[in-house]
Order: C-alpha cells, then sequence, then structure tokens
C-alpha cells in the first residue's frame, strides 16, 4: 500500500473538517440477506456478536469474529460458508468455531480481551484480529494460526494505552477497524473515535479524531499514522437511557490509497444508522509518533459519502452493522458483504448478513 507521507504539522487550533472527493462509485444493489436468530447456540454458546468478518475467496468461506468478552462462552471466531444460487442466499452454514488464545496459550479469562475485527492473510494462512482492551483498557493487535494460537503481537503506540492522565483510546472506543492493504505489505487499525488527549467523543454538534495506524506486516512496526474525521452523531435518542453515539466501526482497504469506511450511528428510541464513505491517505498529513494533535493544525483523511442504510433503507430491518468484507462474485462482478453485532441481546436484536452488488468497484 502506498502511503503518503504527510508534512509536519503546525501549531495552530485543530482543524479537522475535509472536503468531500469528487466522485464516489455507483450505489450498490441489494442483492440478498439473511437473519440468525440471536436464541441460536452451538453446543451450548451462544452464536452471535458478529463485530468483524473476512472473505477468504481461494477456500470460498468467510471468517467472522465474536466480540464476546469471554463471558458467554471462549473469546472466538467462526468459519462460515455461505450458499448461493445466483444472487440468491440459499444458505448459511457455520462450518467451525475456534477459541481465541492468549499469547501464553491459555483461554482468556473473562472480561480481559475484547475481539473486534479479523482479516485473513492468504500468504501466510493466518488470521490478523483486534482487540479494544484488555483487563487494563489497552488495545491489542494479534496474528494467529487458525486454530487461534497466537504468533506474534503488535506493538501498540504508547500513545493508545489508557492512563491515570487521561492519555490513551476511550473505553470500548479503541481498535473497531481492521484492513491489509491490497498488495498485503501493510496493516491499518483504526480507533472508533480519537483518543482522549486528541479531542473528545463524537457528539451531536461535532464529530471525532479517529486515528487510523499503519503497520508493516512484515516488522510488525509502526510506519503511519493518519485523521479519519468521523461525523458528529446523527440523530438523538429519544427514551432512556438517552444513549447515543457514532464512530468508525470498520474499514476495508480499496485500493493503494483509498478505503471503504464504515461509520455507525446509535441512539435509543431511534436505531442504528450506517453510513458508508470512501476515504483516502492522498493529501492527509501524518501526525505519525505524535503523542497529541491538540493545538495542530492538520489536513486530514479525505472522505466523501458513498451511501447510507438507515431503517428501512433498501427494504431492510437494519441491525448493528459493524462489518464489511469483500464477497463472492456474483455474475462476474464484485460483492460485498456486511454484518451485524448482536450484542446477544435477545431484545430485538439478531445476526445480519447483508450482500450488496458493488458496480465500479
Amino acid at each position: 500500500m502506498r502511503i503518503p507521507c504527510g508534512a509536519m504539522l503546525s501549531l495552530a487550533v485543530l482543524s479537522i473538517a475535509s472536503p468531500t472527493l469528487a466522485q464516489a462509485p455507483d450505489q450498490p444493489v441489494l442483492l440478498d440477506e439473511i437473519v440468525l436468530p440471536t436464541e441460536l447456540m452451538l453446543d451450548g454458546v451462544p452464536f452471535g456478536g458478529i463485530s468483524g468478518l473476512d472473505y477468504d475467496a481461494a477456500g470460498d468461506i468467510f471468517y467472522a469474529i465474536s466480540d464476546d468478552r469471554a463471558q458467554n462462552g471462549p473469546a472466538r471466531f467462526y468459519t462460515i460458508k455461505l450458499t448461493l444460487d445466483g444472487s440468491e442466499i440459499t444458505g448459511l452454514d457455520i462450518v467451525s468455531t475456534h477459541e481465541l488464545l492468549n499469547a501464553e496459550g491459555q483461554s482468556f479469562v473473562s472480561g480481559a480481551i475484547d475481539p473486534e475485527s479479523i482479516r485473513f492473510v492468504a500468504e501466510t494462512g493466518t488470521i490478523l484480529w483486534t482487540s479494544e482492551g484488555n483487563a487494563d483498557g489497552a488495545p491489542e493487535v494479534f496474528e494467529a494460526d487458525l486454530s487461534g494460537n497466537v504468533v506474534r503481537t503488535f506493538d501498540v503506540p504508547a500513545a493508545y494505552i489508557p492512563d491515570a492522565e487521561g492519555k490513551g483510546v476511550y473505553g470500548n472506543l479503541a481498535f473497531e477497524s481492521l484492513s491489509v492493504s491490497v498488495d498485503g505489505a501493510s496493516v491499518l487499525v483504526g480507533t472508533e473515535n480519537g483518543l482522549m488527549q486528541d479531542g473528545d467523543k463524537a457528539t451531536l454538534e461535532a464529530g471525532s479524531p479517529a486515528r487510523v495506524a499503519v503497520f508493516d506486516r512484515e516488522s510488525g512496526e509502526l510506519s503511519a499514522e493518519y485523521i479519519y474525521p468521523t461525523d458528529p452523531i446523527r440523530v438523538p435518542s429519544t427514551e432512556e437511557p438517552n444513549y447515543n453515539d457514532n464512530g468508525l466501526s470498520e474499514f476495508l482497504a480499496l485500493d493503494e490509497n483509498t478505503i471503504i469506511a464504515v461509520e455507525r450511528t446509535f441512539a435509543s428510541g431511534y436505531g442504528n444508522e450506517i453510513a458508508f464513505y470512501i476515504a483516502t491517505f492522498d493529501g492527509a498529513d501524518a501526525v505519525t509518533g505524535l503523542e497529541t494533535i491538540a493545538g495542530s493544525d492538520i489536513v486530514p483523511m479525505n472522505k466523501g459519502h458513498w451511501f447510507t442504510i438507515a431503517e428501512g433503507d433498501f427494504g431492510l430491518d437494519v441491525d448493528n452493522i459493524e462489518s464489511i468484507s469483500w464477497g463472492p462474485e456474483v455474475d462476474g462482478a464484485r460483492t460485498l458483504m456486511l454484518s451485524s453485532d448482536n450484542n446477544f441481546n435477545r431484545a430485538g436484536q439478531f445476526t445480519q448478513f447483508v450482500l450488496l452488488a458493488a458496480p465500479g468497484l
């Protein structure tokens, strides 16, 4: 992946406004969806919490990670097989479940991990996966074999590690996003909102300066950092507990300098609204190694709106979509697969897999 080197930052008032891209791809077309109930159990363990998804085209199989914090069962990922008849989804088979183990080869204890995203690396036959926080709240990036054993961990910069001085990631707003560059040379990891020392969480009035960290895949060393400006929260809450948020929930490398970014808004009483953007590193200032961007005038990543899925759009009863992956080709065209995290909530939430045709990608 070609990551441009940004200019050094000048000291000024932080500005993260960015113009929209000149042209976005054609809007995708819904092909089909399949919904699994939250009550689904596999060997006594609930299936759900799907927070990350990735497709292995050679094996024609998806890897899906559960964000269960080892509280409803072991930390785990699944292999999933999709059956298609043309563009129609005729079946979804949960082929296998694999426990994610810690660096010592042991099971994670309850609350010691928060898996969020997963990518398959065909070259090594391994998976990359992220955690929003360990028992100390620190975000982590792992490489593991297909049995869940850790092969290595990435060295997360100190700026991301929370401490008593108000530095590091906000709780539950850390490494939601993960992708491998198209050329396989880089691993991209994104925070859901900005670091505490960089700026506030997203509000109804303003977005948040999420960070995108780029690691060299071979060495595991940090090679670049950029700012991705999230949207403000799109809608206010309308009922108790009056909670709402918006953040960068996933991204997917599109070409050597462009990603598809997924931003998810939730508001109690309203539900979910999922916005998709095309974002580029071109012209963005690098913030590599900076502990804070506060008081700095920077050029963030440039993003352009692609499409949004609100309730009823595409004819969907939309749930908590957190994942995006390439899917199998349909009629010679590229597809995208989306999936939702049911939060193991039996009061109206479900696991949703949505297959979209993506003309022009």
